[in-house]
């Protein structure tokens, strides 16, 4: 008990040190990693070119998360069974084709509940989407949808995972 207190010292020290008063809240580990947050964990950025698309051709976009401080989430492959992975899907159209998602490189920690180090993104990652648009399609803009499922880890624990919806709309050029 004394090394869980211990624990949680630091945390709470760290979580004043870097703003984020809602691990405050918590007294024990267990309340820290059940409790819900105001902010969310991780915010989705769509980054698209001002360059409007060619029918026929295939672009790149990125989509930005933002996982907050003192958090962590799963990557693409996080090595282990138990942890769900970060997935990123579209609503299927016959308008585009996903010819490619592409997944930063992860960084290897350990953490309190893990035996062994764990492949997690944390920070600001960039994810890197190539996506064909089809040949004969003739509207101005097209309309992308999808959703990011992940799960958002502290020191101590994973959370239940989520799924954050997105929508972006890229340029199409007109003849």
């Amino acid at each position: 008990m004394k090394i869980i207190k211990e624990k949680l010292a630091v945390v709470i020290f760290i979580s004043l040190f870097i703003g984020n008063w809602n691990l405050l809240k918590a007294s024990t580990p267990e309340e820290l990693f059940q409790q819900n947050f105001t902010e969310p964990l991780v915010t989705i950025k769509p980054i698209t070119s001002d360059k409007p698309v060619v029918p026929g051709d295939s672009f790149i976009f990125d989509l930005e998360l933002i996982i907050a401080p003192g958090f962590h989430i799963n990557s693409h492959k996080p090595e282990d069974e138990m942890l769900v992975p970060t997935v990123i899907e579209f609503k299927p159209d016959r308008s585009f084709e996903i010819k490619e998602i592409t997944y930063p490189e992860a960084k290897k920690k350990k953490f309190m509940f893990s035996e062994k180090p764990l492949s997690v993104y944390e920070g600001q990652i960039k994810v890197k989407i190539k996506i064909t648009l089809d040949k004969n399609y003739k509207a101005k803009n097209l309309p992308l949808e999808g959703k990011v499922h992940y799960q958002a880890c502290n020191d101590y624990a994973c959370f239940r995972p989520e799924t954050i919806p997105f929508k972006v709309n890229i340029t199409v050029a007109t003849n």
